[in-house]
């Protein structure tokens, strides 16, 4: 088979990227050269059919001009080549920044402290490539988090810290890249997985398999009952095949106790589409074998081929004998006729497990071929083992063998349908369909307790009816222009690219409290919201809206940063991308769960909003708790009165807080104070208008009351008070005291 290509390894088309300014002005100036040399040979074209016509030799000038046009055109092809190759790159850091949100996800899951690290970001690999490696990568990340990392108290008990380390880690060297995953855990129980292997039947008594050797046989796992996580059995196979089907290699180092390491050795991509390749002719056609899959070229006499019971032909090379089978036979195209009867070509080729010898009419010269991949309808009948088709100097059309499809057909292994390739790419018994699309923005935290229970209770269907409607109302609100499909493509891309920046802001900010990331969320979420609003999908623009309001209330202090909360800001995000995906074709629908868990953050705001309008505060009745029940009923059996009083300040002199608190301060020397209005905590915070109210209980009567604050009522700047007797409380056992 060629060797892998970045159009063979992509599982997805990479529709778009970002392109450096410098790689854009490169291609111009090749571009430039291009039409340079085109020009020149086009003036020596002439030169030539004059001279035929008018039979005069070429001169030692005209061959100078073609040499030096092949010279150039070699250089600018190599160029071009090298340019295309650099304008694929990217830095691998961005793919490994997409497992921040699963491994945060996992630990709180799996109740275990993990810290992921990332070394090697710099190292640059093709796009397509970057976007294969992250499903083998996730599995190994969820076997690291889930049966290697130990739980807090574990790990304190073996001496370790409670907080586990993951590092992914990525090396260059001069022929392939090497993707590290390791983890500072228990490391495997290798016995422990013999003995499990051997009980399942998957190996023998006294067989000695290498430890990754059974890791990966399909089906194996240790653990008796599947999880969300792990369990079924699928994973490190997966990760065998994916990893191979790249031509990468997966090695494991393990530590007892320390951990284990695994590494993926994956071969840098020498073209996009450009093989080298041996060509050889069956009969009339012409096939291209890639010279790294080659072994040798032997030409064997008849007699030279053997039979025997287990193989039908077979020739020995290096002493070891290798099934023999005719090239063209095993890609239907019948027996290749044999222009010397005296000595057959024959060419060794290797495949992912092993070897074969095949028979060819004749070898041809090794060439540098373009392999253009065959389209699904071209052919109207099977074509398996063929990779694509190519162009041969001279103009003629060869065949592309697909070197590694050929040899598993030869030797029996069963060849895997593309639903099965598609199916291997992430299997679903593993994880859902949903993150299967987006795993990166898909939470598998389920809802807390507390957000359930307070559903029934804060929020009504009515208004969260009204609020359905109010954001679908968005998308006749929204001034939507006319766009264009590049518009639409564009917006997409941007919203795509963003949302995904914002999830790693968020996971940032989670951990760094810094105002800037606060601000730089905010922005990029007021940005997708924009975009949404040029697309005309309301729906999504109004989920925007609501996140964007949540992140105002945690920029300027009013919520505090919880695990709950970032839950509900990047489950957001993941449906904010999940809506881009289905965009153009069709229309998000509102998350109506999504949009509870936000109302109920909202509502607790307006709960505890500090009330400072004096006309409100004279409306709004108290809440008690038990406790503070307990303790005004205490005060009633010891003579004491309870009291609402009211007090409105004067605007002036000092700080509206600082007085109501020196307030409140001087009130418990004639009695216990119970609750205020605002209350004390948003007081001492600045959270405070001109005006409190007060329950307290106090053994003065209500004139001697009134007389107390009236005389120090100067000093405290009040402008009026008024204190009523009560008897009438609503309690609340959520209540804040």
């Amino acid at each position: 088979m060629p060797e892998p290509s970045a159009d063979q390894i992509q599982a997805r088309g990479v529709d778009r990227m970002l392109v450096r300014l410098e790689h854009l002005d490169k291609l111009l100036n090749l571009a430039g050269e291009v039409i340079i040399t085109s020009s020149t040979l086009h003036e020596l074209q002439r030169d030539m059919v004059d001279a035929v016509t008018h039979h005069r030799p070429m001169t030692e000038s005209d061959l100078q001009i073609i040499k030096s046009a092949d010279e150039a055109s070699a250089r600018i092809s190599q160029d071009l080549h090298d340019l295309v190759m650099a304008i694929r790159m990217v830095e691998i850091g961005e793919t490994f920044k997409l497992f921040r949100r699963p491994v945060r996800d996992l630990g709180r899951n799996l109740k275990k402290e993990i810290e992921l690290k990332f070394e090697g970001e710099k190292v640059l690999v093709d796009k397509a490539l970057a976007e294969r490696l992250v499903e083998p990568l996730l599995h190994i990340l969820r076997n690291a988090a889930d049966h290697g990392l130990e739980t807090p108290i574990e790990r304190i008990h073996d001496g370790k810290s409670e907080t586990g380390i993951i590092l992914l880690k990525a090396v260059e060297h001069e022929h392939e890249t090497e993707i590290v995953v390791s983890d500072d855990g228990r490391g495997i129980n290798e016995q422990k997985i013999m003995e499990h292997a051997q009980k399942l039947g998957m190996i023998r008594f006294g067989e000695q398999p290498s430890l990754l050797s059974i890791l990966c046989i399909s089906g194996f796992s240790t653990k008796e009952k599947a999880t969300d996580t792990s369990g079924r059995g699928v994973g490190l196979d997966l990760v065998n095949t994916m990893v191979s089907e790249f031509g990468g290699t997966i090695e494991l180092e393990n530590q007892p106790k320390h951990g284990c390491i695994f590494r993926l050795h994956i071969p840098k991509l020498k073209a996009v589409n450009i093989i080298d390749a041996l060509i050889v002719r069956c009969s009339k056609t012409l096939y291209a074998l890639s010279i790294d899959q080659v072994v040798s070229l032997q030409g064997i006499k008849p007699d030279q081929i053997q039979a025997s019971m287990d193989r039908e032909r077979f020739i020995k090379y290096l002493g070891n004998p290798i099934a023999l089978f005719d090239l063209s036979e095993l890609l239907g195209g019948g027996t290749s006729v044999q222009d010397n009867p005296d000595v057959v070509p024959v060419v060794i080729i290797e495949g992912k497990k092993e070897r074969i010898a095949c028979v060819v009419t004749e070898f041809l010269a090794p060439s540098k071929l373009v392999n253009v991949p065959l389209a699904k309808d071209m052919f109207d009948r099977d074509v398996t083992g063929i990779a694509g088709t190519c162009i041969i100097s001279g103009g003629r059309v060869g065949m592309t063998v697909d070197i590694n499809t050929v040899v598993a057909m030869a030797t029996g292994e069963p060849l895997k349908t593309e639903e099965e390739h598609n199916n291997d790419a992430f299997s679903p018994s593993d994880v859902s369909k949903s993150e299967k699309d987006n795993f990166i923005f898909n939470s598998s935290v389920p809802d807390s307790a507390a957000i359930k229970h307070s559903q029934d209770e804060l929020i009504t269907k009515a208004k969260l009816s009204a609020q359905r409607d109010r954001i679908a109302n968005r998308i006749e609100e929204s001034s939507q222009k006319d766009l264009t499909d590049t518009d639409i493509s564009d917006l997409l891309t941007e919203l795509s690219r963003g949302l995904m920046e914002l999830q790693d802001v968020l996971l940032s900010l989670e951990n760094d409290k810094d105002p800037e990331l606060m601000k730089e969320a905010f922005r990029r979420l007021h940005a997708a919201k924009g975009n949404f609003t040029m697309l005309g999908v309301g729906v999504s623009a109004g989920l925007a809206h609501e996140l964007e309001t949540l992140l105002d209330h945690l920029r300027k202090g009013r919520i505090e940063i919880s695990q709950e909360l970032m839950d509900i800001l990047l489950d957001g995000v993941a449906e904010l991308n999940n809506a881009t995906k289905m965009l153009p074709q069709q229309t998000p629908d509102v998350n109506s769960a999504l949009l509870t868990r936000i109302n109920i953050v909202t509502r607790s705001l307006e709960k505890n909003e500090p009330i400072t309008d004096p006309d409100q505060l004279l409306g709004t009745a108290f809440t008690l708790v038990p406790t503070v029940e307990l303790q005004l009923l205490g005060a009633l059996k010891q003579g004491a009165q309870a009291y609402e009083t009211f007090i409105r300040f004067k605007s002036g002199r000092q700080a509206e807080f600082l007085v109501a608190y020196l307030t409140l301060r001087k009130l418990c020397y004639h009695g216990t104070i119970l609750a205020t209005l605002p209350s004390i905590s948003d007081i001492e915070n600045g959270y405070c208008g001109n005006a409190i109210k007060v329950l307290w209980a106090s053994p003065l009567k209500p004139d001697a009351l009134k007389e107390a604050i009236d005389r120090w009522a100067p000093l405290f700047n009040i402008a009026e008070h008024q204190s009523v007797p009560t008897t009438v409380f609503r309690y609340d056992s959520n209540a804040e005291i």
